[in-house]
């Protein structure tokens, strides 16, 4: 009996320093994961096509600049609400684009950022596109991309981050929110990075993609709009 609760106590050690060094590390890996973040965007060079996950401040309008630039053929906003309208989309993003008749499809299934992911890959997969435009906020960039190579590991994306005005990257520490906001993130990327290897059998083969996805096409080929 004695042995038998003295071995008890040696694994209930055990797993206690186990839960401490993996405290350690993720909080030692917190201010690692915020250095990272990108500061400032860089022009990217065109690709075939662009994504926009929709959530967060500028967003949108940045992708949409993009396309009117020619940096993509397409644009997919992806996390669009059903009900909300196409016009009233693009009026909260500062007024209708000039390719959004031919080129702007509206992703209307994603609630969070692994469907995000799955309606990327259906939309990738119907359109053979190679490389691709992310368009994000910065602190929400390593995770999107996480969950976007999961189930399309064969893709090149191309970050392009985007900066909400309420988000201060370079004295995070000062502002109470914008600490709050990174610490949620960061918990979400662990937790995200936990689940993508377990089901890419540690990156070894692609993740299985969520779905079904949802794409509304743009107006000028709605007869392509499908679920897939």
């Amino acid at each position: 009996m004695a042995f038998q609760r003295s071995r008890r106590w040696a694994w209930l050690g055990l797993a206690f320093r186990l839960a401490v060094a993996v405290f350690v590390v993720c909080a030692l890996g917190f201010p690692v994961f915020v250095w990272s973040l990108s500061r400032s965007s860089a022009e990217p060079d065109p690709a075939d096509a662009i994504i926009a996950l929709t959530g967060g401040e500028g967003r949108l309008q940045a992708a949409i600049e993009l396309l009117d630039q020619g940096k993509g053929r397409r644009l997919l906003i992806s996390g669009v609400h059903e009900e909300t309208k196409r016009e009233e989309l693009f009026d909260a993003a500062g007024g209708m684009p000039k390719r959004a008749a031919c080129c702007v499809d509206l992703g209307r299934s994603a609630e969070n950022t692994i469907g995000n992911a799955g309606e990327a890959a259906a939309w990738i997969g119907k359109h053979k596109y190679q490389r691709v435009i992310i368009v994000t906020a910065s602190y929400h960039m390593p995770r999107s991309l996480l969950e976007l190579h999961a189930v399309n590991p064969e893709i090149e994306f191309i970050a392009y981050p985007v900066f909400p005005d309420d988000i201060h990257l370079n004295d995070w520490w000062k502002d109470s929110y914008t600490s709050s906001i990174l610490a949620g993130e960061y918990l979400k990327f662990l937790a995200a990075t936990a689940r993508v290897a377990a089901a890419s059998g540690l990156w070894t083969k692609a993740a299985p993609s969520p779905g079904p996805a949802t794409i509304e096409a743009a107006p000028s080929d709605m007869s392509a709009n499908e679920t897939n």
